[in-house]
């Protein structure tokens, strides 16, 4: 199985080297868990070290916000990676969360030859649908029809050990990563939790995710909490 590098260090190895490659990933967690930052350091060092272009579709998040999260980490060619076209943000408004999404995200794929998407957050789209279930089910299936390798970013319940508020996501996408914050002895860690990837062995367990000054990294050791 071919597969991809995810650019976040020390996650590869979690995964038996990589993402399989046309996967869908759900990022789940709690906010504050880091997963904007993990998600969009995906489609970056994919961009730029990778040579795979990158598509960040934001719901929540304004796209300018979101370059400036990535300068403090160093990121400074981000407007050129955008400028040359290798890495897009795609805003959608709240009031057009609509199926016609994917059409969007189908035009920008073929446009620019794109490899790896970001949609976040599936939560904030599928709370305009009475058929939550559904939803969730046809948009990723219409999003891996697309042959890229996607992340969808969605949040977890606060103070449940539920990984989602939809209960279906974490089914329906191939690989789940779950994030954590751990308020130890006046130590706030995060941590990152491999639950699921399909088609491949992976590292089960929790390990320490830290912020560095170029970005996210993951510890190989299993952080104790």
């Amino acid at each position: 199985m071919e597969r991809i590098k995810t650019g976040i260090n020390g996650l590869d190895n979690l995964v038996n080297g990589g993402f399989p490659r046309s996967h869908s990933i759900l990022l789940c967690g709690a906010p504050g868990t880091g997963k904007t930052i993990l998600a969009l350091q995906f489609l970056y060092k994919g961009a730029r070290d990778f040579k795979e272009n990158g598509l960040y579709v934001s719901i929540e998040e304004n796209p300018l916000k979101l370059k400036s999260y990535a300068k403090e980490f160093g990121w400074k060619d981000i407007d050129q990676l955008e400028k040359d076209k290798k890495l897009t943000f795609l805003r959608v408004p709240p009031s057009e969360r609509r199926f016609d999404i994917v059409q969007q995200v189908r035009e920008r794929v073929q446009e620019q030859n794109v490899k790896r998407i970001v949609v976040d957050s599936l939560s904030a789209i599928y709370l305009a649908f009475e058929d939550i279930t559904q939803f969730v089910y046809s948009f990723v299936n219409m999003i891996e029809e697309l042959n890229v390798t996607s992340i969808f970013i969605t949040d977890s319940p606060p103070g449940s050990t539920l990984l989602t508020k939809d209960g279906v996501s974490e089914f329906v996408c191939d690989g789940v990563i779950h994030l954590q914050l751990n308020d130890v002895s006046k130590t706030v860690n995060r941590t990152l939790s491999v639950k699921k990837m399909r088609g491949t062995s992976m590292s089960p367990g929790a390990n320490l995710l830290k912020f560095t000054d170029s970005g996210l990294e993951v510890e190989e050791y299993k952080a104790f909490y």
